[in-house]
């Protein structure tokens, strides 16, 4: 792994998980989009708290997960935020910190199972290069990918509050919509920080 350092591709790969996995998406992410919306909206109501449009489902455990992306959230840890995270394969050398140099593989889904993005789907497919609590990012991304070492794989749940809230990030994105992700530390250049 090449240093990462304020280049048009750090700041690109950054941008990956901000505005731009809606647009990565597109094409038939409008359709899954709606068809994810519309069985939001046909599922029961959980409990809702002030402002929560009719219908919509904020508490993870409600959400009906496609099964073939195989979440279990009894077997996964939760944490104090409300991430669930499983590690799916265990790594070695020391755990990623804060002001850590990152390359990391992703995959994130809709609670469909829609695929949302892939790192594996870009040309070339590489990981998201990326400096710990420096690069932009959603917050259940940065807490789910901190601790990992290298090699490991983890399942992340992301709770819509920490992906991206009330407003989504239309089309690809529903409103209120948690996200799942697997993602896996390719790279790692420790900086004694964190």
């Amino acid at each position: 792994m090449q240093r990462v350092t304020t280049s048009n591709r750090l700041r690109a790969a950054a941008a990956l998980l901000l505005a731009p996995l809606a647009i990565a998406c597109a094409g038939d992410a409008a359709e899954d989009a709606e068809d994810t919306a519309e069985s939001v909206d046909e599922a029961p109501a959980a409990a809702e708290t002030s402002g929560t449009p009719e219908g919509v489902i904020t508490d993870v455990r409600e959400i009906a997960f496609a099964d073939e992306l195989a979440v279990d959230l009894d077997a996964m840890e939760e944490t104090e935020s409300g991430l669930f995270v499983q590690v799916l394969q265990e790594g070695s050398g020391p755990p990623a910190g804060y002001g850590d140099e990152m390359g990391v593989h992703y995959t994130v889904w809709l609670p469909s199972g829609s695929k949302v993005d892939s790192s594996h789907d870009h040309a070339p497919p590489e990981p998201l290069e990326m400096i710990l609590g420096s690069t932009a990012l959603i917050d259940g991304w940065v807490e789910g990918v901190t601790g990992m070492r290298m090699g490991e794989r983890r399942k992340l749940v992301l709770p819509y509050d920490l992906a991206y809230g009330e407003e989504g990030r239309p089309p690809a994105i529903p409103a209120y919509s948690p996200l799942v992700f697997e993602v896996e530390l390719a790279e790692h250049i420790p900086t004694g920080e964190g």
